[in-house]
């Protein structure tokens, strides 16, 4: 059965065919000042990251992009709003995880299909998560770890920012790939999980990288990132993969989305600017210290990515019986 956001968008779409059409032409270029949604509160790392591509394209496409803040709902009301937006091209969505794949992967009551009813403009960013340990326990690299865990008389506890969260997800996808015995105890954030890491009453936890960069004192050891290759900000930490994980990786991604059935003009515009701001003297010295790396693939590249991303937090999600409505 159709969404019924879909639905929405194309009857939309069929009611507004003369003004789209002419908006589709090739050169598409908005008319009028364009809101991107950022589906956060102010002040956190993707609030940050919109604004700065929202003034770098204003100046670009002669119109003002205007962050606007959607937050509640871990970003599903910023989504919804998009999904039913007109598909114009005057709507954008600084999309993440957790109000696409990953909400729709662990049963999160939506009104909206997060592939279906959003149009693939561009992958922006991506965000590797660092395993960390307490400071006192005993392995000292990747290898030493996963052998504790697996050798474990009884399960170990680790941390989360929450049950459905990335960092909840990519420690059970670890866990059932290399058989360990962990046992998941979820916070509301980092802060407070770091206290209990440095106690020592919680062993580990994946956590964001500008979650460690922004870090101080002895709360706890970085063992491993998630990235393909070492992130730049801290090149001493080793990879998952060069630990012996082979094929592990993870991020914290971010992308731009449209309502479905923006047309393809439009779609194409908004990829080309957000790539060419990726590059710009106004942006790329920042990604470092926001704790991202650029990353620019394209519509086609990045539907398929978020396929690839809901497939894999469904299979991971499926067996914990995860329920958040």
């Amino acid at each position: 059965m159709m969404p019924n956001a879909t639905r929405r968008a194309l009857l939309g779409t069929a009611l507004a065919l003369p003004s789209l059409a002419a908006r589709a032409q090739p050169g598409w270029s908005p008319d009028r000042p364009v809101r991107l949604i950022v589906p956060f509160a102010p002040g956190g790392s993707q609030d940050v990251l919109g604004r700065l591509f929202a003034q770098t394209i204003s100046q670009s496409v002669g119109q003002n992009v205007v962050v606007e803040n959607r937050a509640g709902a871990g970003g599903i009301l910023g989504a919804q709003e998009v999904a039913r937006a007109a598909p114009d091209g005057l709507t954008l969505l600084l999309a993440t995880a957790g109000q696409t794949t990953i909400a729709k992967a662990v049963g999160r009551r939506l009104t909206y299909d997060p592939i279906a009813d959003f149009a693939p403009v561009i992958h922006l960013s991506d965000s590797p998560v660092a395993l960390v340990v307490a400071p006192d326990l005993a392995p000292r690299d990747i290898p030493s770890l996963l052998t504790y865990l697996r050798d474990a008389p009884q399960p170990v506890p680790y941390a989360s920012t929450g049950i459905g969260t990335n960092t909840h997800l990519i420690m059970e996808d670890l866990k059932a790939r290399e058989r360990l015995k962990v046992e998941h105890v979820p916070y509301r954030g980092a802060a407070a999980a770091f206290n209990d890491l440095a106690a020592g009453r919680i062993a580990l936890m994946f956590v964001s990288v500008p979650s460690v960069l922004a870090a101080s004192g002895g709360q706890f050891r970085v063992i491993g990132v998630t990235s393909a290759t070492r992130f730049p900000a801290i090149p001493e930490v080793p990879t998952l993969i060069e630990g012996g994980v082979a094929g592990f990786e993870a991020s914290i991604w971010t992308g731009v989305t449209a309502p479905a059935a923006t047309p393809a003009p439009a779609i194409a515009r908004w990829s080309a600017e957000f790539a060419k701001a990726l590059q710009s003297d106004q942006i790329k010295p920042r990604l470092q210290g926001l704790g991202v790396i650029a990353n620019g693939a394209g519509p086609a590249q990045f539907g398929a990515f978020l396929r690839d991303d809901l497939d894999r937090w469904t299979r991971v999600a499926a067996p914990l019986g995860i329920s958040l409505n």
